[in-house]
């Protein structure tokens, strides 16, 4: 086993950790995607990044490797992010992490996710405000999760393969999360 590099530690840490407190926090519906886009940004599930003359490999690893785009595409319309990171997983595409600060790019976000996914499905007695908030939408080859902690205007979105992300798991040592 080669040691995983810290921050690919810190994403899947980071994107459990968040999973986790927002289902402790409320209930959480998955809301069935429209128009599931079977990747990201044109770029299919499980191909290969390595040869994509738009992105630059910036966290190179044995079996996970972090890629980012060249220039920021504006995919979320107006929306502010501070960093959007592609990752591979055995050579495959398999996520991306999507990091942004401040309420109103959050409302940008979560008007452009349902715009293009549909609209959000709360579960009963859930609010669409609090210190938590976390929106599913899956289709059958996407899962988009976005998570938002009002205490630090800090949001987390997540666009992943239903089928190569659950490996993710799988590659990271005991103890790391």
């Amino acid at each position: 086993h080669a040691i995983m590099p810290t921050t690919i530690r810190q994403v899947l840490a980071t994107g459990l950790l968040l999973t986790l407190l927002a289902v402790a926090a409320h209930p959480v519906v998955a809301t069935v995607m429209q128009n599931d886009p079977g990747g990201f940004a044109g770029i299919p599930w499980g191909a290969s990044l390595d040869t994509l003359p738009n992105l630059k490999l910036t966290e190179p690893g044995a079996r996970i490797k972090g890629y980012v785009f060249k220039e920021t595409p504006s995919l979320f319309g107006d929306a502010q992010l501070e960093s959007m990171r592609l990752f591979t997983l055995n050579g495959q595409f398999a996520r991306v992490a999507i990091r942004y600060q401040g309420q109103r790019n959050h409302q940008l976000l979560l008007q452009n996710l349902e715009a293009r996914f549909g609209a959000v499905e709360l579960a009963p007695g859930s609010m669409m405000r609090g210190l938590n908030q976390q929106y599913n939408w899956r289709g059958q080859d996407t899962e988009v999760n976005l998570t938002y902690r009002a205490a630090g205007e800090r949001g987390y979105l997540f666009v992943e393969s239903r089928v190569l992300m659950p490996r993710f798991l799988d590659t990271a040592p005991e103890g790391a999360f």
